[in-house]
């Protein structure tokens, strides 16, 4: 069955993102409660993209699912989980307090500000919030990372176990995915990857583009890897609803992509840290690397 553990220590952790409630797809929501309920992972990790439009009972909806599963959920927020722009009666909140919705509601559930772990310390969970309510471009949908936020996550990830494996969950990739269907431009994602890097990250789960991928990078330590999850919502784009279940044991990491077929859950491994080859994060042109 999928799911089975590496070795009998091993960490599992189911990714999702982009559920969109008030957009989500009830039968894919079902489809992995059911997969939870038979595989029990260690807990589900969330990228953002909560509800559709940032309402109240979207929030609600959400946590109610949440507290279904059974698991912890380890959340963090993106950029519809702030009041849409056609609801005027929250449009201020917006500007002056676009997260307040999420953080009432996933109070308990946020992950930002805060550090995770679990396998006794094997993995070591830490988030930013990549989201913006408004800000100086034209498509606020795209990510921006804070660097000061970003440097008090990597020092939360810091120490532990020599063989701690260090996750950061950020809604945006840091780098666009070759195959997305959307453009990614996401501020300073350069940057951040470059000081994940030094700071020995060893996976960025993020959200966003609705399909799941593995972009694997050079790092010093071990290498690297950008995993992004699908969406569980009826907003799709290259495929079918989807998620990942990520499996961690003390040498190295796997993510199965999991897509919600037309009878059953289909399985595929995408990606294992022993056999794919990483790119060499540090020769790209500076102006991909410094990420706007």
């Amino acid at each position: 069955m999928s799911g089975e553990a590496a070795t009998p220590n091993a960490v599992k952790l189911v990714h999702i993102s982009d559920i969109h409630f008030g957009a989500a797809n009830p039968a894919a929501l079902e489809a992995f409660r059911e997969y939870v309920a038979q595989v029990r992972p260690d807990a589900v990790l969330v990228a953002g993209d909560i509800t559709q439009n940032g309402r109240q009972r979207e929030f609600r909806a959400a946590r109610s699912w949440f507290e279904s599963l059974g698991v912890p959920c380890v959340v963090a927020p993106g950029n519809h989980d702030t009041p849409a722009l056609h609801l005027p009666l929250h449009l201020h909140r917006r500007f002056s307090s676009p997260f307040e919705f999420y953080r009432r509601h996933m109070d308990g559930f946020d992950c930002v500000g805060r550090l995770v772990e679990f396998g006794d310390g094997l993995v070591r969970i830490a988030a930013i919030n990549s989201a913006r309510g408004v800000q100086g471009r034209l498509n606020w949908a795209d990510g921006v990372i804070d660097l000061d936020g970003l440097d008090t996550a990597l020092q939360q990830l810091a120490g532990g176990r020599d063989d701690a494996w260090r996750i950061l969950i950020c809604h945006h990739p840091l780098r666009e995915p070759g195959h997305s269907r959307i453009s990614v431009d996401t501020r300073r994602g350069g940057h951040a990857l470059a000081r994940c890097a030094a700071a020995h990250v060893d996976a960025i789960l993020t959200g966003h583009v609705h399909d799941a991928f593995a972009h694997p990078l050079h790092a010093p330590r071990r290498h690297m890897v950008q995993m992004g999850s699908g969406t569980l919502s009826t907003r799709l784009r290259a495929t079918r609803p989807s998620f990942c279940l990520v499996t961690i044991d003390r040498e190295h990491i796997e993510q199965e992509i999991i897509t919600l077929g037309p009878q059953r859950l289909d399985v595929h491994r995408n990606y294992d840290s022993r056999t794919h080859q990483p790119e060499m994060l540090f020769q790209h042109p500076a102006s991909h690397i410094s990420g706007g």
